[in-house]
């Protein structure tokens, strides 16, 4: 198994182990009661606040990134699946046409509230050639749609085979 493929299996694993993968996710809501995912709406582009961050690899071949899927203040909602239209773009928005692998996993669907954040992880081979992204731009999952699009500030190069999971619960 290829290094960048170990490092996103781990990502993976250990993000579904965290989950518990009980198939109902289980937020609070505002006043400290129990609710399922069921109860909530779900995640706009307007519901969250998405950062990407260099994260620590496990692998010394590879890089390592986190897109943190945070609700901002008093927001509860639920998401799940993959992001659609992954692109890295350059200073001037351009898209730097950066291949992409990945994601496809069991589906979930995670609350995302003051105590809950998702995840979504990106790796990419850290020796080669790099390209260096200013953001990433993607469409949020919807129901029955594509969800809002967003960008996001990128934190640094990516090399080549680069790979992305669907949203998972965060690894720590």
């Amino acid at each position: 198994m290829s290094k960048l493929r170990h490092t996103m299996t781990v990502a993976a694993l250990a993000g579904a182990v965290a989950l518990g993968v009980t198939g109902t996710a289980v937020a609070f809501a505002a006043d400290g009661t129990r609710t399922t995912a069921g109860d909530v709406g779900w995640c706009t582009g307007h519901d969250l606040q998405i950062t990407a961050r260099d994260a620590h690899s496990p692998n010394s071949g590879s890089k390592l990134f986190r897109i943190a899927f945070a609700a901002r203040d008093g927001v509860t909602c639920k998401i799940g699946g993959g992001l659609s239209n992954v692109r890295f773009l350059d200073e001037k928005g351009q898209d730097m046409n950066v291949p992409l692998n990945g994601g496809h996993h069991a589906y979930v669907e995670l609350p995302v509230d003051a105590s809950h954040e998702a995840t979504v992880y990106v790796a990419s081979q850290s020796e080669g050639p790099m390209v260096h992204p200013a953001s990433i731009r993607f469409d949020l999952p919807g129901q029955g749609s594509l969800g809002d699009e967003v960008t996001v500030a990128w934190p640094s190069g990516l090399g080549a085979r680069v790979r992305i999971t669907d949203l998972m619960a965060p690894v720590s």
